[in-house]
């Protein structure tokens, strides 16, 4: 019997039931009453385990004992009431676990806030420079930077990218299209040579020109930097020690860094050719 009500059994013990009390209840719930043999028997369950079973089942309220002379015999309770009754239980469990970790999260809070506004209010001479090794958080970076853009976004690019998969590259080309609709303004400086060696990639981003990225190239670009408005210049620099294609960026919100960034992009666009779409 017990065959047909494989996924019951599962759904039991999702409710709260061990398997075996899954079983022991669905098998007294076929007839009245059985004796602990008669249980141990039908259910499959050690003749070792069934008394620990049903004592368990009774204390949760699913099952009841009664007596017959010296024969102990065990029904089960309808349904209705021993489920919902568990349910009960469940919700009461729930509500006092939640009210003895919110007495918890007020004990630590009033313990270390303190702490924390204290070592908050001690200034970080490099707070203004991140450093991030992963690409996929480096990506994130760049394009929450594309989002903030508010007049002009210069780049001087070169391999190896960050944007080195379909979905980075799509997704850089979304947020650039984005800021140049905005209004921003884009200006980009690519090494010659990334004509060649990166042709793909570059492609793709010739398309911005049309909807007003001006792109230039230049024999040789002395670092890769990406310069948002006034106030963050991104570097992502080229591993020298281990892998060549890995990049460490480094953000920097830096007004003196800024300006000095520019100008190194406004002395070389002069002299760049513009990209042939």
């Amino acid at each position: 019997m017990l065959n047909e009500f494989k996924s019951q059994i599962k759904k039991f013990q999702e409710l709260g039931l061990t398997e075996r009390e899954s079983k022991v209840y669905i098998t007294l719930l076929s007839k009245k009453a059985f004796t602990s043999s008669e249980l141990q028997k039908t259910a499959g369950i050690p003749r070792t385990k069934i008394y620990e079973v049903l004592f368990k089942m009774i204390d949760k309220g699913i099952c009841v004992e009664r007596r017959s002379g010296k024969v102990k015999y065990y029904e089960a309770v309808e349904p209705r009431k021993a489920l919902h009754k568990m349910l009960e239980e469940a919700k009461a469990s729930y509500h006092s676990e939640i009210e003895k970790k919110s007495e918890l999260t007020d004990n630590l809070t009033r313990l270390f806030n303190p702490i924390f506004e204290k070592n908050k209010s001690l200034d970080n001479p490099l707070e203004f420079v991140e450093v991030v090794k992963d690409k996929d958080q480096a990506q994130k970076r760049i394009l929450d930077a594309f989002k903030s853009a508010t007049s002009e976004v210069l780049f001087m690019v070169k391999g190896p990218y960050v944007c080195d998969t379909n979905m980075r590259a799509n997704q850089q080309l979304i947020e650039e299209r984005k800021m140049l609709k905005r209004g921003v303004k884009s200006r980009k400086i690519y090494e010659s040579h990334e004509l060649d060696d990166a042709a793909v990639l570059i492609d793709q981003f010739k398309s911005l020109s049309k909807v007003g990225a001006q792109l230039k190239t230049i024999d040789t670009i002395p670092i890769k930097m990406v310069v948002f408005d006034e106030r963050l210049v991104i570097f992502p620099l080229q591993d020298t020690v281990g892998n060549p294609n890995e990049l460490t960026i480094i953000s920097i919100e830096h007004k003196e860094m800024v300006r000095a960034c520019r100008m190194l992009f406004n002395f070389l666009w002069p002299n760049a050719k513009p990209m042939k779409s």
